[in-house]
């Protein structure tokens, strides 16, 4: 897949700019743009959609504050064939997909660079000076939101692909920001020199938190360091994996099928996983 295309689409009650790939798995990936522009994704989304069901949006335009997000992703899980989702934010998005984290057909939460909430709000015309200033000098958007060890052309290509949400947009996402305990197991990833994580409050969402630090890496590390990211996530999904073959053990034992049966379809579905990974 050379480029991920967004289509005009009906879901639910509303038009959406939507991508999914005709993967079918047994469990379901949803990136959620958090205020931004879902293309900001497209290494996971090249990555993840030959394995997975893979799933971003973006709202049209009168619907892109937190509620316009809210209420696009949950026509997208209302669709009947989305059974067991993981949820992936970036940093703005962290509590949007909290919101969702205790629906029947969401299994897990991504959580990336999770602070406690955010304190003060840029005005705007000093978040407006930061994108204008970042489109010409990209060293300056490098020292605010990426290791020091990222390449220029990375960065280059960050300030080349995000799209500057509305103000009063993305001042939604982040007057709306709160993060809490997740209820069900979830991923934290935190990125050793992004100003905005805290690792501390990171290990406070424990246990139902698993912790994975990359570095070096910023506040966009799923775009700087994509590598890194795609193998911290796919470790994970792995072993939610596995824990829903468990649950579909337990239930096949209560329908009386065989424990046989079930290792026999288990070392295929194993083997055919085995050959579905690419290499990272």
């Amino acid at each position: 897949m050379d480029a991920v295309q967004f289509s005009l689409r009906r879901v639910g009650e509303e038009n959406i700019h939507y991508y999914e790939s005709d993967k079918e798995s047994s469990v379901q990936l949803v990136f959620v743009p958090g205020g931004l522009n879902p293309e900001l994704w497209k290494q996971q989304l090249r990555y993840f959609s030959k394995r997975f069901c893979t799933i971003s949006f973006k709202p049209t335009v009168s619907f892109r504050d937190f509620e316009g997000e809210k209420s696009a992703l949950k026509n997208i899980l209302d669709q009947a064939h989305l059974d067991n989702v993981v949820l992936v934010a970036n940093s703005f998005g962290n509590s949007l997909i909290q919101e969702f984290e205790d629906r029947e057909n969401v299994v897990s939460t991504v959580l990336t660079g999770p602070r406690r909430e955010f304190e003060s709000i840029p005005p705007r015309r000093i978040y407006n000076w930061l994108y204008k200033i970042g489109k010409f000098k990209p060293k300056i958007t490098q020292k605010m939101f990426f290791s020091d060890d990222t390449e220029y052309k990375v960065v280059k290509e960050f300030m080349e692909t995000i799209e500057k949400p509305d103000y009063s947009d993305f001042k939604s996402f982040l007057d709306n920001y709160r993060v809490s305990r997740p209820s069900k197991e979830s991923l934290v990833i935190h990125s050793s020199e992004d100003r905005f994580s805290d690792i501390e409050f990171g290990r406070e969402l424990e246990p139902n938190a698993s912790l994975s630090k990359l570095e070096p890496a910023g506040t966009f590390s799923f775009f700087e360091k994509p590598q890194d990211f795609n193998k911290a996530l796919i470790d994970f999904l792995d072993i939610i994996e596995d824990y829903r073959e468990e649950e579909e053990l337990m239930k096949l034992k209560e329908n009386n099928r065989s424990l046989l049966e079930f290792e026999n379809d288990k070392s295929e579905r194993k083997i055919g996983k085995k050959a579905k990974k690419v290499k990272i």
